[in-house]
């Protein structure tokens, strides 16, 4: 399923790269839906995080997501992402337009994320 979209030719994935040529970042742009662009991805390694760096990754997105026929540019946040991401991303001119409760099995339960991913989110097991 993930390969299917990110070999989509309406998906853009682009690595971030440091000066070394590590890859420190990742952007996805979801142009599937037409005259939108959902930034599906946007994230830095944990060490780039609070120095200005995710400004710069943002404005390179919205500078490839307005491209010709676009007329909205959104982004999905959870409270599985990094706890300020909503307040980065209000702080880059966007604007809640919905809020929604969503439920599913939560992938550290399972090993598909390590047990301290997410901290703010209590981890629920059955004993």
């Amino acid at each position: 399923a993930l390969s299917a979209i990110v070999n989509n030719a309406s998906v853009d994935v682009y690595a971030a790269v440091d000066r070394a040529g590590l890859e420190v970042g990742m952007l996805e742009l979801d142009f599937r839906a037409e005259g939108q662009c959902e930034i599906a991805y946007l994230g830095l390694i944990p060490e780039l995080a609070g120095k200005g760096h995710g400004r710069w990754l943002m404005a390179e997105a919205l500078s490839r997501a307005w491209r010709a026929g676009i007329e909205r540019v959104w982004v999905h946040t959870c409270t599985l992402d990094h706890p300020s991401a909503l307040n980065f991303y209000r702080a880059q001119g966007f604007t809640p337009f919905r809020r929604q409760v969503e439920t599913f099995d939560d992938p550290r339960a399972f090993g598909v994320l390590p047990a301290d991913a997410a901290p703010q989110i209590p981890l629920l097991s059955r004993r």
